[in-house]
């Protein structure tokens, strides 16, 4: 009877360690997946934040396009009207200077 209760330990001891064995096996599975799982997220939204990172430069760099053509046309604009006022003093002045000789010559004939 004892040698019966000794082997049914036995059996239950070598059972104990096939349950212990398969369930470090299940557990370095898991892990290995869970490892997999976590380097597929890591390189899912690094791919999202590179995405999104170039987005918003192309949309800051668009912008900024957009700012300089604003900045260039207002620029050429008062280019244009500096230009003109430029060529209206000219013009002046040299209306302003004929007259004088113009005044120059008559006081001295006259």
């Amino acid at each position: 009877m004892e040698e019966q209760v000794i082997e049914r330990l036995m059996q239950i001891d070598d059972r104990a360690v096939e349950i212990s064995t398969d369930r470090e096996k299940q557990l370095a599975e898991m892990e290995r997946r869970y490892k997999e799982e976590e380097q597929k997220m890591i390189r899912d939204f690094s791919k999202m934040i590179e995405d999104e990172t170039h987005k918003t430069v192309q949309s800051i760099m668009q912008q900024a396009e957009e700012e300089v053509k604003n900045i260039n046309a207002r620029t050429e604009k008062i280019l244009e009207r500096m230009e003109q006022d430029f060529e209206r003093t000219c013009k002046d002045m040299a209306g302003e200077i004929l007259k004088r000789i113009f005044d120059i010559k008559r006081e001295a004939h006259g």
